[in-house]
């Protein structure tokens, strides 16, 4: 069973922000959204992953990063899950974010 966690967050309409996961790319896993995303108030702009330590070692952790651009206030959610493409019914973790775009 996967492990769950749940944040609120509160952004602007029209200015991006980005969620960073701890993420370890050697492992197979990433993190993945979990569903789509409401179009009526978030856009996905992009992900990257940027590793611990400037000079990258082969099974390094480090950060998946995810950006969305607000698009109108209200109220939304994101679902991030941490699992390897080839097998999402084996997801290591959860993540399931609130967004209050005011």
């Amino acid at each position: 069973m996967p492990n769950v966690s749940t944040s609120s967050i509160h952004v602007s309409p029209g200015h991006s922000f980005s969620l960073s996961l701890e993420a370890n790319p050697s492992t197979g896993y990433q993190w993945l959204l979990s569903n789509p995303l409401d179009a009526k108030f978030l856009e996905f702009v992009s992900t990257h992953y940027t590793p611990a330590s400037p000079l990258p070692r082969i099974g390094q952790s480090g950060q998946q990063i995810f950006t969305f651009q607000p698009l109108r206030s209200g109220v939304t959610s994101i679902a991030l899950k941490y699992c390897r493409p080839w097998d999402e019914s084996d997801c290591a973790n959860v993540h399931f974010y609130t967004v209050t775009i005011a």
